[in-house]
């Protein structure tokens, strides 16, 4: 019986999800045009944040149960799962488009973040760290918010645009369906697993964290079926910074935050290929090789951040032993 209701759980949050993922994006594109906001700037702030909630309370709550791996497991781990499964599926679905000069230096600021993160964190994270986090998160926020007056393209759905009350409604609506059917999901699934006998630490590192990643899941498919690939990348650079400057940071500063190399590694890893993959563009136009004026990760690209993703599960729930 507890089975059962454990899938049912799971089942409801997932509907959930979905369509309140579909509400959130339609709420929040009429919104970004209403304030002249980019899609990214859109989806590297408002929806990153509303998104990152569940990572923000669960590692919260992980701190002040004193579980400092299941704190950096949900944060870390969400990140990994941002990267490699959020952004690989989309990418495999449709290929993600950069229209905008602009997302390519987020991104290398992302890249020299999560290199000091690495950095930082490979004997552990402590107060002094989670400060220096916290502060060059604050300044990514203030450089990405600064950026906002960068107009949305217009297209020939504009006049068809809903009135900015009903997009309120649906922002809201589909944010409270999304944290609904999030909870819903991890309880459900969680039980699943306990009752499964999977260790705390894959729990951590694995369901927690793709749980929790779950609002970044539904939104960023359905901003790919929308064919709003810069919110896509917008949400997943977003989320991570906020997993780490705000989440993993704090978590750091209440609690000492034991080591997890192949992790900060891993994640590193995925940061690379991401920002090579944005990037590749820059380099071949300098050498004069390349005259579009539009820069993607392409399906292939895509396939490539889920494989590592698949290997990274295998690893750590040791169905692959290195």
């Amino acid at each position: 019986m507890e089975i059962s209701l454990s899938i049912l759980m799971l089942l409801i949050g997932l509907g959930l999800l979905n369509y309140g993922s579909d509400w959130f994006i339609l709420g929040n594109t009429r919104i970004a045009k209403y304030f002249k906001l980019s899609n990214f700037v859109i989806g590297a702030t408002v929806v990153a944040f509303g998104t990152s909630f569940p990572e923000i309370v669960t590692t919260l709550y992980a701190v002040y149960k004193g579980l400092p791996m299941i704190a950096v497991g949900n944060a870390l781990g969400s990140c990994i799962v941002n990267i490699g499964f959020v952004l690989g599926l989309c990418a495999i679905i449709s290929p993600l488009i950069v229209k905008q000069s602009s997302i390519l230096k987020n991104s290398q600021i992302y890249l020299l973040y999560s290199i000091l993160l690495f950095l930082l964190g490979y004997d552990g994270f402590d107060f002094g760290d989670g400060v220096v986090l916290f502060i060059l998160f604050l300044g990514y926020m203030a450089y990405t918010l600064k950026k906002r007056t960068v107009i949305t393209e217009g297209s020939k759905d504009d006049k068809k645009d809903i009135p900015m009350v009903l997009a309120l409604i649906f922002t809201i609506v589909g944010l409270t369906s999304i944290f609904v059917g999030s909870k819903l999901f991890i309880d459900g699934a969680r039980n699943i697993a306990l009752l499964l006998g999977i260790p705390n630490k894959v729990i951590g590192f694995t369901l927690v964290a793709f749980g929790t990643s779950l609002p970044e899941i539904a939104v960023s498919l359905s901003a790919t079926r929308k064919r709003l690939g810069e919110i896509v990348i917008g949400n997943v650079i977003g989320s991570n910074m906020i997993n780490i400057g705000c989440v993993l940071a704090l978590s750091s500063m209440a609690i000492p935050i034991p080591p997890t190399r192949f992790e900060l590694f891993v994640n590193l890893l995925l940061v690379v290929l991401m920002v090579l993959f944005m990037n590749k563009g820059v380099v071949l136009r300098f050498l004069g090789k390349y005259d579009s004026k539009y820069f993607k990760i392409s399906r292939i690209e895509g396939t490539i951040l889920f494989v590592v993703y698949l290997v990274y599960v295998l690893i750590i729930t040791q169905v692959l032993r290195i």
